[in-house]
């Protein structure tokens, strides 16, 4: 298994590769042990998502087949013990559409405090987490009021849990995204703050890179952020949800699908998948307007050709 990792490293982001080196590790080492592939058998992959199942969830052990099998299936080609195992039914996943409401609840709770413009860069402008924290001061147009988005913080497989600035996935990924002007003055203050902070002259021998605004590692900050909904009290959202109330906003003011996406950072198809689980108000007050459009009299002058 550790082989073929290391055969496909080319052709596998390094976040797939520290996520299959951790089911490895955790999962299939300590159950499999030192079995050669030839005794591995259909019995023991279903026994083994049998006591996956008594501890993790179905969706979880979903992904431990799917991933176990991609590898068995290219090792060992048609002897595959995985092939006629059907894996767990994965639950349809609907993610939480904040309400106006719950969002400024959770304004509420972050103003005034260091993550009020982090919670605002998703909310307000749809970045990812990784964005967000790839960000530099240099991204920053202060004039155009303009943010230029063309790196992400992604996990490295190289040690245990390192982090790298990357080019986004796709081209989609690079864009420029317009800022609030109350966010731009929270920048504005940040900046002067950091700057009061890093009164040391910098060295003329050596150009330093300009440093990232804030130093949060994603992963950390996703953990901070569960921590802070219970303490707060904060409407239970993922801090993933704050670009998905960003695109349910976007939709609800009636802003063009093109435009939507460009600004997402998303294709046109990825765009309508999202909007297929929001759920939104907005639908039922559509619904209405059909049911008007059909109840209303026909116009005494219809053309009979175009």
């Amino acid at each position: 298994m550790d082989e073929w990792i290391e055969l496909n490293r080319g052709r596998l982001s390094p976040s797939t590769i520290v996520l299959y080196k951790l089911y490895s590790k955790a999962h299939y080492k300590p159950y499999f042990g030192d079995m050669k592939l030839s005794q591995v058998n259909e019995i023991h992959i279903r026994r083994f998502m049998a006591e996956k199942l008594k501890s993790l969830k179905p969706s979880t052990v979903r992904k431990l087949m799917f991933v176990l099998s991609k590898i068995l299936r290219e090792i060992l080609k048609d002897k595959n013990p995985c092939k006629d195992v059907v894996p767990p039914t994965n639950d349809e996943f609907k993610p939480h559409v904040i309400t106006e409401e719950e969002f400024a609840q959770i304004h509420n709770s972050v103003k005034g405090t260091k993550d009020e413009p982090i919670v605002l860069l998703s909310a307000w402008c749809g970045l990812r987490r990784g964005e967000i924290f790839a960000l530099k001061w240099d991204d920053i147009n202060w004039e155009k009021e303009l943010i230029t988005i063309d790196e992400s913080r992604c996990i490295t497989d190289e040690g245990e849990g390192g982090y790298t600035d990357k080019d986004p996935k796709s081209s989609n990924g690079f864009r420029d995204v317009v800022v609030p002007a109350d966010l731009m003055d929270l920048l504005k203050d940040l900046r002067k703050s950091q700057a009061t902070v890093n009164i040391k002259p910098k060295p003329k021998s050596k150009a330093k890179e300009e440093p990232r605004i804030w130093n949060n590692r994603p992963d950390n900050y996703s953990s901070y952020w569960a921590k802070l909904v219970a303490t707060k009290e904060m409407p239970k959202v993922r801090f993933h949800d704050l670009r998905h109330y960003h695109a349910s906003w976007l939709y609800y003011h009636d802003i063009p699908d093109q435009y939507a996406a460009k600004h997402l950072g998303h294709d046109i198809r990825t765009l309508k998948s999202i909007y297929q689980h929001l759920d939104l108000k907005k639908e039922l007050e559509i619904d209405d307007k059909i049911r008007q459009l059909h109840n209303a009299p026909c116009p005494t002058k219809c053309p009979t050709k175009i």
